[in-house]
């Protein structure tokens, strides 16, 4: 029985990658956050202070370099959305499962399984994806009728469908 309970006190080893997502989540709404100031220098200063940093990304004027570095702080929120989502299905799904079936939150973040942490991962690379694909469409809009312009919407496409099969599944699981 001593053995029983050592490898049920396992699962709060799982605490390293729950504080470890947190943590960087943190980070991430950080970075997202200097992003947004950098764009918002850009418009008020001309681009001085952070012109190499709208040049790195493609930009040829200050104001494609805002939008530039706007969608480079969306994408930003979004991964740190993505480790947030992460660490609080693992917290609910390893550590303290009674916080899942709590009523006090809405049932949209109330993690049950390890399958709905999936499909709500999928779900925020795939806008993830989408939001590359439209810094991609804004940098390169002339360069769009090459066969590698499609390659990442076939790909959201694709991965669109998957999820689309996963939650009908889940749906079917149920």
């Amino acid at each position: 029985m001593d053995l029983f309970r050592m490898f049920i006190s396992l699962r709060y080893i799982s605490i390293i990658a729950v504080i470890s997502s947190f943590i960087g989540a943190v980070l991430l709404f950080v970075l997202g956050a200097f992003k947004v100031a950098g764009a918002l220098g850009v418009m008020i200063l001309g681009g001085d202070p952070v012109r190499l940093m709208v040049e790195a990304h493609g930009a040829d004027s200050a104001t494609s370099g805002v939008v530039i570095l706007v969608i480079n702080a969306v994408d930003s929120f979004l991964f740190a959305l993505i480790l947030l989502i992460f660490s609080y299905g693992i917290y609910t799904l390893f550590i303290n499962s009674d916080f899942a079936q709590s009523d006090k939150y809405p049932p949209w973040i109330r993690i049950k399984s390890i399958a709905q942490l999936k499909l709500y991962l999928t779900q925020v690379v795939l806008t993830i994806l989408f939001v590359q694909f439209l810094e991609i469409v804004i940098v390169n809009g002339d360069h769009l009728l090459d066969w590698n312009a499609i390659v990442l919407p076939a790909g959201i496409l694709f991965l669109a469908g998957a999820i689309y099969l996963m939650q009908a599944g889940h749906a079917e699981g149920e």
